[in-house]
This record gives C-alpha cells, sequence and structure tokens, in this order.
C-alpha cells in the first residue's frame, strides 16, 4: 500500500479556491450624488404641485454597467464597476431632488403622496452621452396641467462638464446636467396652483 500524498493537492486546491475568490471580487459600485444646492435658485412659494413620472431612458443606458465613453458606434463601459440603482431610478431621484430644490419640497410629490397635484411632468432621455467635451444630455419632455387641461411640450439638450473620464466623473456629471434640465423644466412650468 502506497501513502497518499495529499498535501500537493491540497495546495493545489487552496490556490484555486484563492484565485476564484479574487475573481469573483464584488464590482465597485457607483450612485448618482444628490444635486448640489443652486446658489442662484429662486424658491418659487405657492406654485403649482408637480408629479414626476418615473424617468424613461435608452435600454442600452438602463443597465447596471457604467458607460463611460464612446469608441465611434462602440459604448465603452467601466471595468468592474456597476450603478449601485438602475439608472432611470437615479435619474429620477435626481432630477426630483433638483426640482424640489427650486419649487420646494413640498410641492414635488411622489408615488403615494395621496394629493392630485398641479401638474404631471413626463421625461424620456434620449441620449445620455460621456463625450471628450462633457457629459451631454437629450431629453424630450411634457408638462400636462390639472386645470384647464394646458400641456407642454419640448426638448432640451445640456451639456455639463466631466471631472474625469471615471465612473464617479460620469455620476457627477449626470447629476449636473439633471439640475441643467431642471432649471429648464421650472421656467416651462405655467401651470396654475390649485386653490
Amino acid at each position: 500500500m502506497r501513502p497518499v500524498r495529499s498535501f500537493p493537492a491540497v495546495c493545489v486546491v487552496a490556490f484555486s479556491l484563492a484565485l476564484a475568490a479574487c475573481a469573483s471580487a464584488p464590482p465597485t459600485l457607483v450612485a448618482l450624488p444628490s444635486p448640489g444646492t443652486p446658489a442662484d435658485a429662486l424658491l418659487r412659494d405657492g406654485g403649482p404641485s408637480l408629479h414626476v413620472r418615473h424617468v424613461q431612458l435608452p435600454d442600452h443606458l438602463d443597465g447596471l454597467p457604467v458607460v463611460i465613453g464612446h469608441d465611434h458606434e462602440v459604448l465603452v463601459v467601466a471595468e468592474r464597476t456597476e450603478w449601485a440603482e438602475r439608472p432611470s431610478q437615479g435619474v429620477t431621484r435626481v432630477l426630483r431632488d433638483a426640482l424640489a430644490q427650486r419649487l420646494g419640497s413640498s410641492q414635488v410629490l411622489i408615488a403615494g403622496d395621496g394629493r392630485r397635484a398641479d401638474a404631471e411632468l413626463a421625461v424620456e432621455v434620449m441620449a445620455l452621452d460621456p463625450r471628450s467635451d462633457g457629459l451631454h444630455l437629450d431629453a424630450r419632455w411634457s408638462i400636462a396641467c390639472r386645470a384647464g387641461g394646458r400641456s407642454t411640450a419640448g426638448r432640451e439638450a445640456v451639456v455639463a462638464a466631466m471631472p474625469a473620464d471615471t465612473p464617479q466623473g460620469v455620476a457627477v456629471a449626470t447629476s449636473a446636467a439633471l439640475s441643467q434640465l431642471a432649471e429648464a423644466l421650472v421656467a416651462q412650468l405655467r401651470c396654475q396652483a390649485s386653490a
């Protein structure tokens, strides 16, 4: 009977497990930061209340990988970095926060609030592209007023500076672009506030 040499087998198994642990390390998660408070934003007291619908993003942007650029028609994604939340949820949250900074937090309603909003805002993001000159946001929007059935629609394109070509840089620039969009939307909000 020959002795069993288990030491090399144990080393191979341990090395394999250590290698698998390194390969399966969780990705870094990046969240969209809350918008910075604009220094020149005038809070509109007593204005109309607004319900922000879930923002629509193109399917190729609403996944978890973070798009940090384009190489011609090919998306460049960050290695081992993902969004902490689905991008459409993060974009909706940041846009709602930016609007609340300008209209007042009690005027921007969330789902399940129980109050009827004076206006409904729908936004569809057509492009959210990190480029060499900044992050380009192109969005179609519509505001439907409850009183009088009046509605307004338009399209807004903004460019926000990107501090770096990194996932964190894209997140900061996206938040800044959404703040610019919020500013443009507040200028278009002409619905009557309910009495």
